[in-house]
């Protein structure tokens, strides 16, 4: 479950949208990781996953110069299979950065068989000396989940190529987590990466939990 962040992967021409000097990068991912653990809950072990995104940007009318981010992530583990699509737009505002997007997920193989979610959110991200900080409210749209509304904290800080990171997730249906996370990123070229990481998070209605798993990165 990305949280993350379609056009460009849809095959839909930011030019339709009034966009001018659009500048794409596309990008490939693949992994392993042991456990995988989503906002502090455990779904399955041995996480294959793999995914493609596109990222530009470019004037749009008026609202000037604005980010746009689309993707397909999918995934495969012991509790069955994921395939989410992603779409973001941001807008830098100087001295902080806030963007929009909506996710839709999709479960394969899951037992008891769980509908497809969609889930629009905003997020506000500034940064404070050299640690990045960000804000997050996520929507859930559908059935699926216990919760309606879900709130996240995020803090990270880079030291060369090891990235730490600090998480604290909230839901209203009063559950909350918090997570710590490192990882290294290795560059094998000027398009590939790999980066092992480690994950604990600690919940008491959640449960606590540790895993590790490494991606590989190419970028075009």
């Amino acid at each position: 479950m990305r949280v993350t962040r379609i056009l460009a992967i849809t095959g839909v021409s930011l030019s339709l949208f009034g966009v001018s000097q659009a500048e794409i990068e596309t990008s490939f991912s693949a992994g392993y990781t042991s456990e995988y653990v989503y906002r502090g809950a455990l779904f399955g072990d041995d996480l294959f996953d793999f995914g493609i995104e596109a990222s530009g940007s470019g004037e749009l009318g008026g609202l000037g110069e604005l980010g746009f981010t689309g993707g397909i992530w999918y995934a495969s583990f012991s509790g069955g299979n994921e395939l989410d699509i992603y779409g973001e737009v941001s807008k830098d505002l100087g001295s902080f950065s806030l963007a929009v997007g909506i996710t839709n997920y999709s479960y394969f193989g899951l037992e008891p068989a769980v509908g497809d979610d969609i889930e629009p959110y905003v997020s506000v991200a500034t940064e404070v000396g050299d640690v990045s900080l960000g804000v997050s409210a996520y929507y859930d749209e559908s059935d699926s989940y216990g919760y309606d509304l879900y709130w996240e904290f995020s803090a990270e800080y880079a030291i060369g190529d090891v990235t730490l990171s600090a998480t604290y997730g909230y839901f209203d249906d009063e559950v909350e987590y918090f997570a710590l996370s490192a990882g290294y990123d290795i560059s094998v070229s000027d398009s590939i990466t790999i980066s092992p990481h480690v994950t604990t998070t600690f919940s008491d209605d959640l449960g606590d939990q540790t895993y590790a798993g490494v991606g590989v990165g190419f970028g075009f």
